[in-house]
């Protein structure tokens, strides 16, 4: 037999096993997280500067993936969502100032996305006459998290040189 034959043979059988019936079978799949999309990202940012501005760390905190990684200006990476949260909680003072941001573009790819833009710290009234407003740039790839809600997963920032440092070393 010729080899051309053998393989149309073998072909014709592999689609009428592929066509045949198939019992049903039962997964046990866990429902992905929605897909991000830019608005689901631009909310996630206003979420962040929200909560920020009202001081509420314990929200915050849901917002850092466990494995999350923090790039500061001037500074090694803060790894883990506990180094980062320690920073927080003990570098800054929120109360002294309200946080802006912007978004100036989003790249959702599947159950990640990137993000970047601008922010702007402006001092209260707690935060004296003399506080400095400070500004920069940012940029974060979020992640699903394990409730399926979205959660910084690498996050960068930065200031300009001779800005006042907005954290504690």
């Amino acid at each position: 037999m010729r080899p051309q034959i053998r393989l149309l043979g073998l072909a014709a059988v592999t689609m009428l096993a592929a066509c045949a019936p198939q019992e049903a079978t039962e997964t046990t799949e866990t429902p992905s997280a929605p897909m991000l999309d830019a608005e689901t990202v631009r909310t996630q940012v206003d979420q962040f500067v929200s909560v920020w501005n009202a001081g509420d760390v314990a929200s915050l905190g849901s917002m850092i993936a466990e494995d999350a990684v923090l790039m500061q200006p001037d500074g090694q990476p803060l790894v883990g969502h506990d180094a980062i949260m320690a920073t927080i909680s003990e570098g800054y003072d929120i109360a002294m100032y309200q946080q802006s941001a912007t978004v100036d573009e989003v790249l959702a790819l599947g159950d990640y996305a990137y993000a970047r833009g601008t922010w702007t710290l402006n001092p209260t009234a707690e935060g004296g006459e003399d506080a400095p407003s400070m500004n920069g740039k940012w940029s974060v790839v979020y992640k699903a998290g394990p409730d399926g809600d979205w959660q910084t997963w690498r996050w960068i920032w930065n200031q300009p040189a001779g800005q006042g440092v907005a954290a504690a070393e």
